[in-house]
C-alpha cells in the first residue's frame, strides 16, 4: 500500500500541522514530499518565513533527519517524544488515515485482514485494534466477516471522535 499524503488528510476532514508532519515522517506515513508540500501551504496564506521558503523549494532523502530536527526546533514542537499527548494524537489520526486507505484499496477481506495485521504488527501492536486481528484471543467466535465488521467500526468510531478534536 502507497504511504498517506495530505490529500488523504483533506479527504478525511482532519486538521494537520507542523506536529502531523513530523509525526507522519517519524512514523514512515509520509514521504519526504509531505514536509515540501505542506511548506506550501503557509507561504500561500501569505507566511513569509525564510525555512518554510526552503522547505518548499524540496527536501532530499539524505537530509530527512536533519530536516526533522531543524522543523522541530524552528516550530517548537512538543511531540518530539512517543508518550507525548500530542505525539499520540498526530498518530492517532494518521493511523486513521492510513488505514481508511487501505479499506478503501483493497477490496479482497482476507488480503485486507492481512494487511491490518502487518501494519498492527509494525505499530507496536496498539490494543484499540485487537478486536479485529485474527490471530488475538476474542470474546465470541469470529470469522472473516465478524472481523471486517469490527473493522469498520473501529473506523468509523475513530473518524467521528477525531473530527470532533
Amino acid at each position: 500500500m502507497n504511504l498517506i499524503t495530505l490529500k488523504d488528510l483533506r479527504a478525511k476532514r482532519l486538521a494537520y500541522n507542523w506536529e502531523t508532519i513530523y509525526v507522519g515522517m517519524e512514523m514512515a506515513y509520509f514521504t519526504i514530499q509531505a514536509i515540501s508540500d505542506y511548506a506550501v501551504e503557509p507561504m500561500e496564506g501569505g507566511i513569509n518565513d525564510e525555512f518554510i521558503n526552503q522547505l518548499a523549494w524540496g527536501v532530499e532523502d539524505e537530509d530527512s533527519s536533519r530536516i526533522l530536527f531543524e522543523i522541530k526546533c524552528h516550530f517548537n514542537l512538543v511531540s518530539e517524544k512517543k508518550n507525548n499527548d500530542e505525539y499520540k494524537l498526530e498518530n492517532r489520526k494518521l493511523r486513521f488515515v492510513y488505514l481508511s486507505k487501505l479499506n478503501d484499496e483493497v477490496t479482497d477481506d482476507k488480503k485486507l485482514l492481512d494487511e491490518i495485521e502487518k501494519f498492527y504488527d509494525n505499530q507496536g501492536y496498539p490494543e484499540d485494534m485487537n478486536t479485529f486481528i485474527e490471530y488475538m484471543p476474542q470474546d465470541s467466535y469470529t470469522n472473516c466477516k465478524i472481523l471486517i465488521l469490527r473493522f469498520h467500526e473501529f473506523l468509523n468510531l475513530e473518524g467521528e471522535q477525531l473530527r470532533l478534536i
